[in-house]
């Protein structure tokens, strides 16, 4: 059989900013499994790939049909279905992904054949080796199918066992690694070392994921897969790194002992790092460039709402360490959906008075699944899927009309941007793109906000 394995393109401001692009890792472990069971495989990237969907479609004409994405791509992958269907009303369409993971439910449509909603690689591959395995479909866990009625029947959830993951083929990379990139890191692979996450922050899914369970690689099957990548720049994209210290002590004396020399950006919270510097620098000798650290705010009272269980106090010490040890911080904030105008200004000077070179600010976005998305409910202003791309109001604000909290939001990253100018990982080519991009759209909103005040 033919498979055809695509992610969709991202729909949003910073969409072709290119200044960070991720491998898309998810589609090769599924090209993995599938050219294991001796099919024919393609991958379609429409973040890189300009070729439309159904040029695809007419010239490699698929069995199958396998779409994985975000919540904002919930429209767009339905759309994709649809065209497959079109183009050959026998093709079996799998949607996969976080959201379908989440919200299975939406991919309740007459176009869409099999919904994995856990257990990712597994079921997918179960499905794929169907006409062979004897297998009937009310024995494969982790997946929604639909009956001969159209109704829909929700299988028993699949949990991964991530060290019966292949090493996922990196074809697709290798020939577009140009396209890959964490800010001036270039190229950059993507490696996973572990699923869900130990924490129980109630604005974020990842916790969610794999039915709240975190699992964890092999740390020696981990570095044997980034020993064998061809690519100086790592990003493990876990939602945490390794929080047994053990398993890190593990991991950077295997990279140490074999000579593997890489440069590595993770993702911490700021807990783990403030407890544990001699960690952080056993990691830096291992190769450690940047870390991504969840920050989210610097009052203790939304943090406190927010379960993040850590404090300002926590957050400075974080930020102190990496500063003594030559780490790149990218410090993640959230703005709240009630922020008011001092609430932006007290951002921006907590960036400047920690000198952090990159920062990123999201809205507050009630995912739904979370328990957050219950807190908002009422409020929740829209049904358009892109908007939930952390740059949209999602909810009615609480304090400030939508575009004077547009308004705040643009200028914080516009005052940022002028002032990264001396981060040794960001590009002036990308950066001066971004700046021309955010001015243009504040011009928008200053000449907006101009005309409701006049009115």
């Amino acid at each position: 059989m033919r498979v055809l394995l695509v992610r969709p393109g991202y729909e949003n401001l910073f969409a072709n900013i290119n200044i960070v692009n991720v491998e898309p890792l998810e589609l090769e472990y599924l090209y993995t499994a599938a050219k294991e069971a001796g099919h024919d495989c393609l991958i379609y990237d429409a973040v890189i790939q300009r070729t439309g969907i159904h040029k695809v479609l007419k010239e490699y004409n698929p069995d199958i049909v396998a779409v994985t994405g975000y919540i904002t791509h919930r429209d767009v992958m339905i759309g994709y279905a649809k065209q497959a269907k079109e183009h050959n009303p026998a093709v079996q369409v799998i949607m996969g992904g976080v959201h379908a993971e989440l919200n299975y439910h939406d991919f309740y449509v007459p176009a869409v054949d099999f919904i994995v909603h856990s257990g990712g690689i597994v079921p997918f591959r179960e499905i794929i080796t169907l006409p062979v395995s004897g297998k009937k479909l009310g024995d494969i866990k982790g997946i929604c199918y639909r009956s001969g009625d159209s109704s829909w029947i929700v299988n028993e959830r699949s949990y991964i066992n991530p060290d019966d993951l292949p090493i996922p083929d990196r074809s697709f990379f290798y020939a577009n690694r140009q396209h890959f990139r964490y800010i001036n890191l270039s190229p950059c692979a993507v490696v996973k070392a572990a699923y869900s996450c130990p924490h129980r922050c109630n604005f974020c899914y990842c916790c969610l994921l794999n039915n709240g369970e975190y699992v964890c690689r092999n740390v020696a099957r981990v570095v044997e897969e980034i020993a064998g990548i061809n690519c100086e720049n790592i990003w493990i994209v876990d939602d945490t790194f390794y929080t047994d210290r053990q398993k890190v002590q593990e991991f950077a004396r295997l990279l140490l002992q074999q000579g593997i020399k890489k440069n590595f950006i993770l993702y911490y919270r700021a807990d783990f790092i403030a407890d544990n510097e001699e960690v952080i620098i056993t990691l830096k000798e291992a190769g450690l460039k940047v870390v991504l650290v969840g920050l989210e705010s610097f009052d203790d009272d939304i943090l406190s709402d927010y379960h993040k269980l850590t404090s300002k106090a926590v957050n400075e010490r974080c930020l102190e360490i990496l500063r003594k040890h030559e780490i790149e911080c990218t410090g993640l904030f959230i703005v709240d959906i009630d922020a008011t105008k001092k609430d932006f200004k007290n951002l921006r000077d907590y960036v400047k008075k920690h000198q952090l070179m990159v920062a990123t600010a999201a809205i507050l976005t009630p995912l739904p699944g979370t328990s957050q998305y219950e807190k908002y409910q009422q409020r929740i202003n829209t049904k358009n899927p892109q908007h939930w791309d952390f740059l949209h109001l999602v909810a009615e604000p609480g304090s400030m009309g939508k575009l004077q909290f547009y308004y705040e939001f643009y200028k914080f990253y516009i005052i940022l941007l002028l002032s990264n100018k001396k981060s040794k990982y960001l590009d002036i080519n990308y950066l001066q793109h971004i700046k021309d991009l955010a001015k243009a759209y504040m011009r928008e909103l200053t000449k907006r906000l101009k005309q409701q005040q006049n009115k």
